[in-house]
């Protein structure tokens, strides 16, 4: 990865945010997906990258600490996109980002 490939240091980020699970990661998730004016962003990053909480606790956290449009926003979305699952996104994702042996790959800056 270079420089000009941002995005890229952008999902390598969220899929570890993802591995940690916190609910509270979900807006910034949410923003990076939903309000970017990168276009390779917006269709690139994957949504499946907000919901490493697992789908009811995001969603429960987001409506709880007054994210109503993110909730309703990503609720629609589960109840239309469940193509890639959410767990075989996150196999799928750590077989790009990792090697067999489970060293991470990342190119230096």
């Amino acid at each position: 990865m270079g420089e000009s490939d941002e995005y890229e240091q952008v999902y390598v980020t969220a899929f570890l945010l993802f591995l940690i699970g916190d609910p509270t990661d979900s807006p910034r998730l949410y923003g990076a997906k939903f309000r970017t004016g990168d276009m390779d962003l917006g269709i690139g990053f994957d949504t499946q990258a907000i919901f490493g909480a697992g789908r009811s606790d995001t969603l429960q956290w987001l409506l709880e600490n007054g994210y109503t449009d993110e909730h309703a926003r990503l609720s629609e979305w589960l109840s239309q996109s469940e193509d890639p699952k959410i767990e075989d996104w996150a196999r799928h994702v750590r077989d790009y980002f990792y090697s067999l042996d489970g060293v991470l790959l990342l190119d230096p800056l």
